[in-house]
């Protein structure tokens, strides 16, 4: 009888641990999961981020592109803008370049005008007018001489990228002033 007694004794479970290891187990489970849902959140908003990121990087290029080919078309312009074409604005006519809709500003010059420019892109250029360059007569080796006339503009770009990631950039543009030019 003394083995029946020990197979008992060996065999039972005090009654305090009855499906405490079970519930520990769980909880740990559902922490384990919590943390590894919201590292995973983590992973996909960095994704995204970067991605975006990445769209606005390229807008950024494409309207540096378009900001050389803009220049491009001013110094092949000849003179100051006599005719108001398209892209040609004079400073009286207070376009509004922030908007987000570029198709609503009429003379615009897109890519179907200028084969440099992508599809997403564009530009306007505002003529500011002739300036004098201020300083005595002097010349100091550069391109152009103190009192000589430039003709100044301000040209805007526009680029957009598929991801909706919009850049426009602005520059003051100077040529100098030919009379002679057609």
């Amino acid at each position: 009888m003394t083995m029946c007694t020990q197979w008992r004794q060996t065999n039972r479970t005090p009654i305090g641990e009855r499906g405490a290891a079970l519930i520990v187990s769980l909880i740990l489970l559902l922490i384990m999961t919590i943390i590894g849902i919201s590292a995973l959140n983590s992973a996909r908003l960095e994704v995204s981020m970067a991605g975006m990121m990445q769209r606005e990087e390229v807008a950024l290029r494409k309207a540096e592109r378009a900001l050389i080919v803009a220049e491009e078309y001013v110094e092949a312009t000849p003179g100051p803008f006599d005719d108001l074409g398209t892209g040609h604005y004079l400073p009286e006519d207070n376009v509004d370049v922030s908007v987000t809709d570029w198709s609503a500003i009429e003379r615009r010059v897109k890519s179907e005008e200028i084969p440099d420019l992508s599809a997403d892109d564009a530009f306007i250029v505002e003529y500011q007018g002739e300036v004098t360059l201020p300083g005595s007569a002097l010349n100091d080796g550069g391109d152009t001489i103190p009192g000589d006339k430039v003709n100044v503009y301000r040209i805007t770009t526009r680029s957009e990228t598929e991801g909706k990631a919009v850049r426009i950039i602005e520059s003051i543009y100077s040529k100098l002033y030919n009379p002679m030019a057609p």
